[in-house]
């Protein structure tokens, strides 16, 4: 887990990246497990109370390889080191048999499989942790582990014909505060099964775990699941993955889809995932990635970015949008921020109708320092643009098992290369072994690439950016790059050339209209229920420069935690700050 890679100082643009999210997830992702249950990970953080407390309701021990795959994930962006005896602790709990708190047996291990075979997910995101740490550091005895869990994954799972099947229940009809989740627990099941025993077949080759995924994929298909509200008469939506439900369940479910369609070739299967995600982006506020729970979004990222990357679709915009927006607003940064929210709260413990009603247990609950070992974590509430009430200042840990790998996706993605050919995808700050990226955004259209072995580098410009206005120059000379669909692209480059991009960035006003109210608890589902009713009249007006959004109105008022206060990016120069740059040796694929 001690990270290898090589370490540099830099002067470079104070904007948002990514590797510094990482750093701030690292120290979050180590901080908010429970030392009293061999470091599993709390399963809910309540800010609605003043003290603030970590709660270990249902929802936590199952996300447990979610948090191990993102500490593996952020400490190759970032080669932090802190926490790393805390992390260790952590994942010798999460694949030991249990011996501590008996209600979270199922956090971890085959052995809740073998008890509950039609509840696999804990060790699909356990076994998609191992992948990641196995990828980055290839020891025989964690190659057995996975293994292990990839035969349990085959042998657990009931024949019906050619398909595979953990849990095909009726669909959930009742619809709590966030709506109802029909087939989600059915199709997100499947979902993270498939993509776990897929991404070991890319690793293995063993042909087994890919055929156990497609006869998963068969299951996860059929059409009783993928049936919209309404829609038109004279259109099938079910094969078009058009969806009434739980929409991260539906969105993860899609996840494992699309590796599998990869790994099997299999075209259908992508272009079914492909309109799916389009299907998707029909809710909430999609200019922004907002998308009523924070693990759509960080879902959502995931697809826009690895459909773009298989060239099934162009979505760099739409991952770009999500990143610059949502996924960073939702990430606590500023732990000063919170506690101001929190000292507001009212005091006392089991407040408002979604926190935990009853005396404070020390057993399972915590107050100590709450605020400060959230800080990188993410909230859950992504219903409200402008404001988290109060009543849904909370957020549960699979939000940030969820959004935290998305930064990963996002940033691995920033640029990729290919034998001496590197493409940016994204104009975010990025250290690769290949060429480091410097980009002064949203402040000023300007990007500085710091070329180190590339040949050929071509530059993706997004869709908000004039090509008229866009000047080169590689080491001061100025140069014409030639242009494949919206790459620019430069070859024969001299040895560690500087190229300097720069262009004009519009400010832009936008108007969106939000069904959501205020009121409204986080949205998890595309039907609220049979009783819900949208708001009227809730337009709000968006400010951009390109695709960063810098200002919004009306803003919601009352108690909760402020969002998009962001006066500071209004400015036209980018402030500059030195920065250690860390460039991993070996990066986990996804």
């Amino acid at each position: 887990m001690l990270p290898q890679g090589a370490r540099y100082r830099a002067v470079v643009p104070d904007t948002l990246d990514l590797a510094e999210r990482a750093r701030i997830a690292v120290r979050g992702l180590t901080a908010f497990l429970d030392p009293k249950a061999n470091f599993a990970p709390y399963g809910h953080f309540y800010f609605n109370a003043d003290p603030a407390f970590l709660t270990d309701l249902p929802g936590g021990p199952p996300n447990w390889g979610k948090i191990t795959e993102s500490l593996v994930f952020t400490r190759a962006m970032c080669g932090s080191r802190e926490g790393l005896d805390i992390q260790a602790k952590s994942f010798r709990g999460m694949i030991s048999p249990p011996t501590l708190l008996p209600d979270k047996t199922y956090a971890f291990s085959p052995d809740y499989m073998r008890v509950n075979p039609a509840a696999p997910t804990p060790l699909s995101r356990s076994m998609l942790a191992l992948i990641a740490l196995y990828q980055v550091a290839p020891e025989p005895a964690l190659r057995a582990l996975i293994d292990r869990d990839a035969q349990d994954h085959v042998t657990s799972a009931k024949r019906s014909g050619d398909m595979l099947v953990y849990y095909d229940g009726a669909p959930e009809l009742d619809a709590g505060d966030s709506g109802k989740p029909m087939y989600g627990g059915q199709v997100f099941v499947a979902g993270c099964a498939i993509r776990a025993l897929t991404r070991w077949y890319s690793l293995t080759g063993n042909r087994a775990y890919l055929d156990a995924a497609g006869k998963l994929a068969r299951f996860a298909m059929q059409p009783k699941f993928w049936r919209p509200e309404a829609g038109p008469k004279a259109v099938a939506g079910s094969d078009m993955a058009e969806f009434n439900g739980h929409i991260h369940s539906y969105t993860q479910c899609l996840m494992g889809l699309l590796l599998y369609a990869d790994a099997a070739h299999d075209r259908r299967v992508e272009e079914f995932v492909r309109s799916g995600y389009e299907w998707m982006k029909r809710f909430g506020m999609a200019r922004i990635g907002l998308y009523g729970e924070a693990c759509a979004t960080g879902d959502m990222t995931y697809l826009a970015l690895k459909l773009s990357r298989l060239g099934v679709g162009d979505y760099w915009d739409d991952a770009d949008r999500y990143v610059r927006n949502e996924l960073a607003e939702l990430q606590i940064s500023d732990g000063r921020k919170l506690q101001r929210v929190v000292d507001g709260m009212p005091p006392g413990h089991g407040v408002g109708p979604h926190n935990p009603t009853g005396p404070f247990d020390p057993q399972n609950e915590s107050t100590d320092d709450v605020v400060r070992r959230c800080v990188g974590a993410f909230f859950s509430d992504s219903t409200h643009p402008t404001r988290i009430p109060q009543h849904a200042l909370l957020a549960t840990i699979c939000c940030t098992g969820n959004c935290t790998p998305a930064l990963y996706f996002a940033w691995d993605s920033i640029v990729t290369c290919n034998n001496g050919d590197a493409q940016i995808n994204l104009l975010l700050n990025r250290a690769s072994p290949w060429l480091d990226v410097d980009s002064y955004l949203p402040f000023e259209g300007k990007v500085v690439i710091h070329d180190k072995t590339a040949r050929r580098i071509s530059v993706r410009l997004p869709d908000w950016l004039d090509r008229a206005t866009l000047r080169c120059s590689v080491n001061g000379r100025r140069v014409s790059p030639f242009r494949i669909g919206r790459y620019a692209v430069l070859e024969t480059l001299p040895s560690h050339a500087e190229i300097r991009l720069t262009f004009s960035v519009p400010t832009t006003t936008e108007r969106y209209h939000l069904a959501w109210p205020q009121s409204d608890f986080w949205h998890e589902s595309t039907d609220p229920g049979d009783t819900w009713k949208p708001a009227k009249d809730r337009l709000f007006t968006c400010t951009f420069r390109g695709n960063t959004l810098i200002d919004i109105a009306p803003r919601d008022a009352g108690p909760g935690y402020p969002l998009y206060e962001r006066e500071p990016l209004k400015a036209t120069k980018a402030p500059m700050r030195t920065v250690e740059r860390y460039v991993a040796p070996n990066l986990p694929a996804w």
